[in-house]
């Protein structure tokens, strides 16, 4: 087994066992406060750390992201950004990402979740459409600090060698990998977000010559961000209220 891999099994198994025992706390502690059931949207900005996945530092964008819990079971997400993701090879390039997740809370404070991302990358020199599916895990509730704790692994897609259905002019990196955040509130409408990444990629090769391989390496990135809660209406007795 290469260096590289015996770094990601590590990092791996540490952060299984870090989501082990986070949910292991949060089943033996007491009833805790019930969770907001409003809707939420919020707009933010984020500032990135990606030079191991080969963009320039820093990178940097503006999100948003809509919030909608349905009964006490789910919770529906959407969210896009946009960044300025400069690739070190183009010295240029500025992203653009979309998806939605489905939340299913087990418990009051635990929850799994599946997501879906569609992401578009432009650069001077080429194009790249990519689709990130992942799912994992989420945690609340005041045992755990206030906000949430998400833990997800990416799921690799893409194409890797040319067939006669398919040319794969631009390999898939195929992507894969730890993701980890936590996000808690500032004041009533500010969250702040802290995460990081322990992710497996390859580089690009000759997609007409699957016999020369692929070299892949291991990467650390890291983000944070800051988000403000827009007020959000509800109609009530003929009335709408912002909230």
């Amino acid at each position: 087994m290469s260096i590289d891999a015996k770094r990601f099994w590590f990092a791996a198994r540490a952060l299984t066992a870090l989501a082990v025992c986070l949910i292991s706390s949060c089943h033996a502690l007491g009833q805790e406060s019930a969770p907001d059931q409003r809707p939420r949207l919020l707009i933010g900005a984020d500032f990135g750390i990606d030079t191991m996945l080969g963009y320039k530092f820093p990178t940097t964008g503006l999100s948003t992201k809509f919030e909608i819990p349905i009964s006490h079971r789910f919770e529906l997400q959407t969210f896009s950004d946009y960044s300025i993701a400069r690739k070190v090879i183009t010295g240029d390039g500025r992203s653009v990402h979309m998806g939605g997740s489905v939340i299913v809370w087990i418990s009051g404070r635990v929850g799994i979740f599946g997501s879906a991302e569609q992401s578009w990358l432009w650069t001077s020199q080429f194009d790249k459409t990519s689709l990130f599916p992942s799912a994992g895990i989420v945690l609340r509730g005041p045992s755990l600090g206030p906000g949430r704790i998400y833990l997800n692994y990416l799921i690799p897609t893409g194409c890797v060698w040319a067939t006669s259905s398919n040319p794969c002019k631009i390999q898939s990196n195929r992507l894969q990998g730890f993701q980890f955040a936590k996000e808690g509130p500032l004041t009533p409408r500010f969250r702040w977000r802290l995460g990081f990444s322990v992710l497996r990629f390859c580089d690009q090769a000759n997609p007409y010559q699957p016999q020369t391989g692929r070299t892949c390496h291991i990467a650390l990135t890291e983000n944070a961000g800051i988000r403000f809660e827009l007020p959000v209406f509800r109609r009530t007795n003929n009335a709408y209220d912002f909230y």
